[in-house]
C-alpha cells in the first residue's frame, strides 16, 4: 500500500527547520547617539521648505493676479509645521540618547531589556523553553539557550494518508527523528544569534544549546560566532559550522552531552 505524509504534518516539520528565515529588524545604536541635526540650526523638515521657497520665483502672471501673497502664506504655513516636527524629532533623540549610549557601553541590564523588547525569537514558543543572557563586555555576549527535548518537539509517529484518503500512523525511524532534531537545534540557535546581532551592538556571541530542565540540564552544542564572519546561508547547520563549535552528533544516537563549553572567561584567558 502506498502512503504519503500529510500536508499538515509536513508543514509542522518544515517550520521546525526554518526559524532562521524569520528576520529581526536591525537597530543601529551608533546612529541613535548622533544628533539628527545641530541643535541651533534649521532642521531637515524645515530646511526642505526653506529650499522650496528659495527656488520659487515670482513670475509676471503671479504678480498680475495677486497670488504671490497666497503662495508665500502656503510656504510659511508648511515651514511652521515642519519646524514643529523637527522639534519633536530632536526632543525624542534627546530622550533616547542616554539609553543608546549605555547600550554602546555594554550595560548588562539594558542589553537584556533590548533583547526582551526587540528580539523576535521570544515570540515563538517552539524555538526554546528559556534563555539566559550574560554580557561579558561591550563587544561580547554569552547566551545559554534551553532547547526543547526531542520527545517534546519531534513527533514519534509519521502521519500518512493512503491513496483512498485514510489517515494512518507509523513509527518514525529514529535516524529521521534525530536528523529533524539536529536541524531544529541549528535553526533555533541560528535564529537567536541573528536576533542578538540585530538588537545588540556586540561583535561576538558565545551561545550554548542546552537540553533538559532548568534544574537538570546538559549542553549539547557550543558555538562562538563573530559578527564579521557570520554569513547567513539557507542551511542553518552549514552557516554555523563555519564558526568554532563543540558538538558530537551521531545519526543513530543524536546529540551527545558536552563536558565543557566555550565561554569568554575560558577562551580569552587561553589566548593571553
Amino acid at each position: 500500500m502506498t502512503y504519503k505524509i500529510t500536508l499538515r504534518q509536513q508543514v509542522i516539520l518544515d517550520e521546525l527547520k526554518a526559524f532562521h528565515f524569520d528576520e529581526c529588524p536591525t537597530i543601529d545604536w551608533e546612529m541613535k547617539t548622533k544628533e539628527p541635526f545641530p541643535k541651533d540650526s534649521v532642521g531637515p523638515e524645515e530646511g526642505f521648505w526653506v529650499q522650496k521657497e528659495k527656488e520659487f520665483e515670482v513670475n509676471f502672471f503671479s504678480k498680475l493676479v495677486g497670488i504671490n501673497s497666497i503662495i508665500n502664506s502656503y510656504y510659511k504655513l508648511n515651514r511652521n509645521k515642519a519646524r514643529k516636527r523637527d522639534t519633536l524629532l530632536y526632543q525624542k533623540w534627546k530622550e533616547n540618547y542616554s539609553f543608546a549610549k549605555s547600550m554602546l557601553d555594554g550595560q548588562q541590564e539594558l542589553w537584556r531589556e533590548a533583547v526582551k523588547t526587540h528580539a523576535t525569537f521570544l515570540k515563538k514558543s517552539d524555538i526554546a523553553q528559556a534563555y539566559s543572557l550574560y554580557v561579558y563586555d561591550s563587544k561580547t555576549v554569552e547566551c545559554d539557550v534551553f532547547l526543547h527535548t526531542l520527545d517534546k518537539i519531534i513527533p514519534s509517529k509519521v502521519e500518512k494518508t493512503t491513496k483512498r484518503g485514510k489517515i494512518s500512523y507509523h513509527e518514525m525511524p529514529k535516524t529521521k527523528r534525530y536528523n529533524l532534531y539536529q536541524y531544529y537545534v541549528y535553526s533555533c540557535l541560528n535564529k537567536i544569534i541573528n536576533d542578538l546581532f540585530a538588537v545588540l551592538p556586540c561583535e561576538r556571541v558565545f551561545i550554548n544549546g542546552v537540553r533538559g530542565s532548568y534544574e537538570k540540564h546538559q549542553p549539547i552544542l557550543s558555538i562562538v560566532v563573530e559578527r564579521e564572519k557570520h554569513k547567513q546561508t539557507r542551511c542553518p547547520k552549514s552557516t554555523l559550522e563555519k564558526h568554532q563549535q563543540m558538538v558530537t552528533f551521531k545519526k543513530r544516537r543524536g546529540f551527545y552531552p558536552l563536558d565543557r563549553v566555550y565561554s569568554p572567561q575560558i577562551l580569552f584567558k587561553e589566548d593571553e
